[in-house]
């Protein structure tokens, strides 16, 4: 063999180790669009960041230290002042409502902004009867509410015991879900509500939990070395982290892509009608890149409202049908003076759960009359005359799933009947 040919074989396997170790630039060509390359879409401002979509697809975006949220039209591709004075606020995130949810840092606080760009309620000030340190990240879940990152940023002392991840709960009380961080920041969630990637910049880690029921979390586990800022998914359930560039890991934790802009990126989202375009917060700047990829979208859910009946101690659907696996949400409304619950039960058990729930005794009112049972699956608290409970969930197994309402005496009238078909089965209302 001559020694140019063995220089040629041996050129060929060094260049096809470097090509294992790290990722292939086919890697990054599946993600981005052809010949596509960052574009600067507008300049001049102090940090920008929590990029967040609404439905038509326009990207709105921070400034922290200028104070203002921007808006950034894709079909004028015109960039606007949506709100001013705006408490440091970081990031953004749109409800099902159209109302821009906010972590404003330096007033401590979850906010929403209504479309004229006021942010006249408070979503959540304090937990445990303290503020929160400086809330930084959220995401919204497909039944409301809303998981928020609180590090402690720029204050000399901590408002609360350490740096933790919160959830609120829609119409319910903050609650604590995950801990154990040097400094959590950017998270995001699955759009079928089964799993959170939470980023401990502080410990350059990206963990993983899995998003239970009751939206607590557990099963926490490592997902990739890396820290990040803010986080983002496409369609294929890829996570895309700003850490130093745009760093994209399959869902496996392996690094298929890194994507670089001509600034340090802060944030990331897809936005445009079709999602298909990738929007990076990158300090002074805001950049735009052409994807071949869109941006993960969670499926409308099956609809369904379930009222109570005036004066008659009813429901006034005694049944419905939904194919096993789909997204249910479900409007509970109260329109009876007395108050109500509703409850879906596992098979066969409404008449047990509802015997539980009378011998809580007095302990039932603190308990909103729900006992302590595997067999009660989802449900709403008691809800007083003209409010409303929202329960969102995946339809289980293929079965016959009772509602009831568990205040003592209710259930021996108020009870229906959620048949889960399986795929394909056809539905009854």
């Amino acid at each position: 063999m001559s020694f140019s040919l063995r220089n040629t074989i041996g050129s060929f396997i060094l260049l096809f180790l470097a090509a294992a170790a790290w990722p292939s630039v086919g890697s990054a060509a599946d993600l981005v669009a052809a010949g596509a390359e960052p574009v600067k879409l507008a300049g001049g401002f102090q940090f920008t960041e929590g990029p967040a979509v609404a439905a038509n697809g326009d990207v709105y975006f921070t400034d922290i230290p200028n104070n203002r949220i921007h808006r950034w039209s894709v079909a004028d591709r015109k960039l606007s002042t949506f709100a001013e004075e705006t408490n440091g606020a970081n990031g953004l995130f749109f409800a099902e409502d159209g109302s821009l949810y906010a972590c404003q840092g330096l007033a401590k606080r979850m906010a929403a902004y209504t479309a004229d760009g006021s942010d006249t309620s408070s979503l959540a000030k304090r937990y445990d009867g303290n503020k929160f340190n400086k809330p930084n990240d959220l995401w919204i879940d497909g039944k409301g509410g809303v998981y928020f990152s609180d590090p402690n940023y720029g204050n000399t002392e901590h408002t609360q015991d350490g740096e933790h991840v919160y959830y609120i709960p829609p119409g319910g009380e903050v609650i604590r879900v995950a801990d154990g961080f040097k400094r959590p920041n950017g998270l995001v969630g699955t759009p079928d509500d089964s799993t959170l990637y939470i980023a401990d910049i502080g410990d350059k880690k990206i963990y993983r939990y899995t998003i239970q029921s009751d939206a607590t979390l557990k099963d926490r586990k490592l997902f990739c070395e890396s820290g990040s800022d803010g986080m983002t998914l496409d369609q294929h359930g890829n996570v895309y982290l700003t850490a130093g560039s745009v760093k994209v890991f399959n869902p496996k934790g392996e690094q298929v892509a890194d994507l670089k802009f001509p600034e340090r990126p802060a944030n990331v989202v897809f936005g445009g009608k079709e999602l298909k375009t990738l929007y990076v917060t990158a300090r002074t700047g805001f950049y735009s890149l052409d994807m071949a990829v869109s941006g993960a979208r969670r499926k409308e859910p099956f609809r369904i409202t379930i009222s109570t009946v005036q004066d008659k101690m009813l429901y006034d659907k005694k049944e419905f049908s939904i194919e096993t696996g789909k997204r249910v949400q479900l409007t509970f409304v109260n329109n009876d003076f007395p108050p109500h619950n509703l409850l879906i039960v596992k098979p066969g058990t409404a008449d047990e759960v509802a015997t539980l729930a009378i011998l809580l005794a007095n302990d039932g009112f603190k308990k909103q009359w729900r006992p302590d049972t595997p067999n009660i699956l989802w449900g709403s608290t008691m809800i007083d005359y003209e409010e409303k409970s929202v329960i969102s969930f995946t339809a289980p197994a293929p079965g016959d799933y009772p509602y009831v309402c568990t205040f003592p005496g209710h259930a021996l009238l108020m009870r229906g009947m959620m048949h889960v078909l399986p795929k394909g089965g056809a539905k009854k209302q």
